[in-house]
């Protein structure tokens, strides 16, 4: 006798694709920067705007929670989650440590198709700079990144470095704040992808660790440069 399909099945996992569709939306929102770090999340307006019912914008923060993107106050509400400069630092380390292993993996395993992508990306890069185009660099820095990543074909470490990637997000992009940063930045991914091409592991993982470390001091660098201009217009 055939198995047939539990009753509630379907209407579960309409439930879960549904939540799933409003948890990527929100999680766009932030990471976008429509809702601003120390913003809160109105249940009410998302679940209008979204077209949904309180219930799936509900579940989503709980898994956007889970994912160290908001927090959940009782009796206050969702509120995104504002990383600290200290955290930051500690998840830059932790991830520098992820980039020498990634970089390790991915000299080992990427194919041609995979090189050619990430030379374009890198030429974009270096098309956005000259134009002092700093929006696309971004964007175009963060596909490389992820491009990069999965080219290690190891879907754990991909996915904790997405996950401390939106964590610092906002921190990342100070680092790649003006030409000079840039142009140091894109250098960088010149030097690991020509290990990668030819298949040197341990410099792909240098290189690409060094990366990561170097990204932290431009970020500091950054602020620090805010700092100062504060001070000299007070």
């Amino acid at each position: 006798m055939a198995v047939g399909t539990p009753e509630g099945t379907d209407d579960t996992s309409r439930k879960a694709s549904l939540t799933d569709a409003v948890r990527e939306k929100i999680e766009r929102m932030i990471l976008g920067g429509a809702i601003p770090a120390g913003g809160r999340l109105n249940e009410n307006a998302l679940a209008a705007e979204l077209h949904v019912s309180r219930g799936p914008v509900r579940e989503a923060a709980r898994s956007l929670e889970q994912a160290g993107l908001v927090t959940i106050v009782p009796h206050r509400g969702v509120f995104v989650r504002k990383i600290s400069l200290e955290e930051a630092l500690h998840l830059y380390d932790v991830r520098s440590g992820l980039a020498r292993a990634a970089g390790r993996l991915v000299a080992l395993n990427i194919t041609g198709p995979q090189i050619d992508t990430l030379y374009a990306l890198y030429d974009e890069m270096e098309q956005a700079r000259n134009a002092q185009d700093h929006n696309t660099y971004y964007l175009a820095n963060e596909t490389f990144h992820l491009r990069l990543m999965e080219a290690a074909l190891n879907p754990r470490l991909f996915a904790i470095d997405e996950g401390i990637a939106k964590e610092l997000r906002n921190f990342m992009k100070r680092g790649v704040l003006g030409n000079s940063r840039q142009r140091i930045s894109n250098l960088q991914h010149r030097k690991i992808l020509e290990c990668v091409a030819i298949g040197d592991a341990e410099g792909a993982g240098y290189a690409y660790e060094l990366h990561v470390i170097t990204g932290k001091q431009r970020m500091l660098d950054s602020l620090a440069g805010d700092d100062t201009r504060r001070g000299t217009a007070g």
